[in-house]
Order: structure tokens, then C-alpha cells, then sequence
């Protein structure tokens, strides 16, 4: 979802001519798209702004702007820390980003005069015999260009969430809920695969929450969107994320198993093998129903690939709940995983508990974690097929 914000932040600007620059010293203007959902990723970021002091100091006229979820946290007080920050820009006002991203470059530079001297056509000459990229038609799709994989698009297709895990800062920097209307989706997954790209990347914090009213007649869901999106021409892969366990039902299953394209995958975060943490966390599903989630998407799709999310030392984590979380992956045998220790994110409702469980405790459960996970990759690897 940064790759996804970033190519939409980015569209503005190279619709008024800017191109990626290959080095930060030939840049004029740096947005930094921030990430807060753990502490580790907030810290790097507010490393990052400070040494781009130095680049800045050198040519005050550059522009820095920094974006995305710790931004929506930091708010202001980010500005009065690093002065030399040109735009804040929350995630949760990314839909006006382009106004405001205008604001600042009217302050800093006469653009449209450069714009019409410097590159009077698209696809024109630059100066020093350079060409300046045709980007068509200004489609407010995100173009893969600079970001992700070649053959990837990421069309997002819902902001925010509407739930209250414990330990998750999401919902406070992004915002409730809110989906993009079915027709406008499917044009912009037009729009990619008539630019040539293969494969699709549906996005959304909760991604099959989602849901559409057309007037106040008919509600479409997620599943109804799978089937859209199927019969897109041009489009040969389609994959989503990140899916939340209470809303794989079985409506949604059939429809991944009908659809030729979506890829036989699903990334489904299970966080803790014990109910108790599943309960402390507020992740509404117990390990049964998450189980039983997975029997049926085998039973569906023979063959799919099933990865996850897990969190170790989270407050209260007892070594018997660190077991039920060994022995869930031993049963599932995932095909992949993201495995975080927990790091308490202010406001939450975990941030009130205490931190308990020693640092060396999470990074020894960390990679038993990890250590069982490639031993369960390597036994899959020998069976014969």
C-alpha cells in the first residue's frame, strides 16, 4: 500500500514534467512516503528526514515532503522539529494531495512558466537533446514506472479500517473505512492493462471488507469485484491484499476458486495461535475458525499457497501461548510468513499493558518462528509431487 500511495503521489508531479531522478543529489524535490506501523519503521523515517538536512541546506529552493502514516501521527510537530520540511501530508489526506502539492510548488518555483519554456510538448526535445516522457492522458491510475514490479498494477481499492486490533496504530493514521465505487475500480484496471500490464494488485488495509452500494438499490462485495475485475480483458493475474480472516467466507472463497485469474494465494495475518492473545488482541476469529478458514480454501483450491502474519511477545504472551502458536503452524504449514516481535504504538489499547516479556525472550521466540517455518518449507521441498 506505500508502493500504491507513492505512485499515486507521484502521478501530480510527473504530470507537470518531473521525471524519478537516479541519484538524490540531481533531485529538486524529495517525498518521502512514511510508515508507522511498527516503531522501527517511524524511527528510520524520522532518521531519514534528518539527514536530508545536508541535501537540503545545500540548494534551499529543493523541496521535501514528507508523507504517509507516521506523518498523519506526527502532524504538525514534525515541522517544528525539522523546519526545513516544505509540505506535510497525511495519509489520510492523500485524495488532496495534488492541490496541495500545487501550493507548494507555486511558492517555490514558477513551474507553468518552466513547464512551457523548458518543455514546451510531451515527448519533446530537453535541453542537452534529452526527451521528456509522453505520459499520455493524465488517468488518475498510479503508473508502476517507479515503484514494484514491472508487470504489477496496484490499484487500491478501499483506505482505512473499521478494526480495533489491540496493538495496531492503522485505524488512528488512516482513518475509518471508505471504498472507491466499483465503476471507477474497473476503469483504472482498464486503463493498466491497456498500458500493458499482466497482472493486478487489488489493495485495501482490510481488502475483502470491502463493499459498494449503487444507489440504494444494489450492494456488491468483494467477491463481486473478483468477478468484475476476471473479466477484464487483458488482465491474466489477479491477487490481493491483505485479506482479514473474518471476512474469507465462503461466498468469497467460491468466487476465488470460479475466477481463472486470481492467483492461487492468499496472505491471510493470523498474528497468535492461542485464543487467549487472539481474545487481548481483538482479532474477532479463535484458532478453530481460522482453521477451518484454511481446510476450506484447500478443499477449494487444491495446491494454494497460504502465508501469513505472526507477532511474538505480545503482553502477557506465556510460553504455553508461544506453543499454540508453534503447534497452529505445524498443522497449517504455511507457505511463507512475516514475523514481527511485538513494539507497543502509542494510543493503542495494547500500548497500555505492560511490555512484559523480555527482549531477548521475543528474539528467541522470533526465530524459533523462523527456524520451524524453513524447516516446514524444506520437508514440503522433499516430498515428491
Amino acid at each position: 500500500m506505500n508502493v500504491a500511495d507513492s505512485e499515486e503521489m507521484a502521478q501530480p508531479l510527473k504530470n507537470r514534467g518531473f521525471v524519478a531522478a537516479p541519484r538524490l543529489h540531481d533531485a529538486d524535490l524529495v517525498l518521502m512516503n512514511t510508515c508507522t506501523v511498527r516503531d522501527q519503521a517511524e524511527h528510520r523515517a524520522d532518521s531519514n528526514i534528518g539527514r536530508l538536512r545536508v541535501w537540503k541546506k545545500r540548494d534551499p529552493n529543493r523541496i521535501l515532503i514528507v508523507a504517509g502514516c507516521a506523518a498523519s501521527r506526527w502532524g504538525d510537530s514534525i515541522q517544528k522539529k525539522y523546519p526545513f520540511i516544505d509540505l506535510v501530508s497525511p495519509a489520510t489526506q492523500i485524495e488532496q494531495f495534488p492541490e496541495a502539492v500545487a501550493k507548494v510548488l507555486k511558492k517555490r518555483w514558477n513551474w507553468q512558466r518552466e513547464t512551457q519554456e523548458g518543455f514546451p510538448v510531451a515527448g519533446g526535445p530537453w535541453p542537452e537533446g534529452r526527451q521528456i516522457p509522453d505520459h499520455g492522458s493524465q488517468v488518475t491510475s498510479h503508473g508502476t514506472d517507479l515503484f514494484g514490479d514491472d508487470h504489477t498494477a496496484y490499484v487500491t481499492i478501499m483506505r482505512g479500517c473499521n478494526y480495533s486490533c489491540s496493538y495496531c496504530i492503522v485505524p488512528q493514521v488512516r482513518g475509518r473505512e471508505f471504498y472507491r465505487p466499483i465503476p471507477e475500480i474497473l476503469a483504472e484496471v482498464r486503463a493498466k492493462a491497456a498500458a500493458g500490464y499482466k497482472e493486478v494488485m487489488l489493495l485495501g488495509q482490510t481488502v475483502n471488507s470491502y463493499y459498494w452500494r449503487e444507489a440504494l438499490s444494489s450492494v456488491y462485495d468483494f467477491a463481486d469485484l473478483l468477478r468484475a475485475v476476471d473479466a477484464i480483458d487483458g488482465v491474466e493475474r489477479i491477487r490481493f491484499m491483505s485479506p482479514h480472516p473474518r471476512h474469507l467466507t465462503d461466498r468469497l472463497i467460491r468466487a476465488m476458486a470460479d475466477c481463472r485469474k486470481v492467483a492461487r494465494h492468499v496472505h491471510l495475518p493470523v498474528q497468535s495461535g492461542s485464543d487467549r492473545l487472539l481474545l487481548a488482541m481483538k482479532r474477532l476469529y479463535t484458532r478453530a475458525e481460522y482453521l477451518t478458514i484454511v481446510d476450506h480454501l484447500r478443499a477449494a483450491m487444491p495446491g494454494i499457497l497460504i502465508t501469513t502474519d505472526i507477532i511474538v511477545g505480545y503482553p502477557g504472551e506465556s510460553a504455553a501461548d508461544f506453543e499454540t502458536t508453534l503447534t497452529l503452524f505445524r498443522s497449517v504449514r504455511f507457505d511463507g510468513l512475516f514475523a514481527f516481535k511485538y513494539s507497543p504504538r502509542p494510543g493503542t489499547a495494547s500500548a497500555g499493558e505492560a511490555d512484559d516479556i523480555a527482549d531477548q525472550i521475543k528474539e528467541e521466540r522470533l526465530q524459533r518462528v523462523l527456524s520451524l517455518n524453513t524447516e516446514i518449507k524444506k520437508t514440503a521441498a522433499e516430498v515428491p509431487a
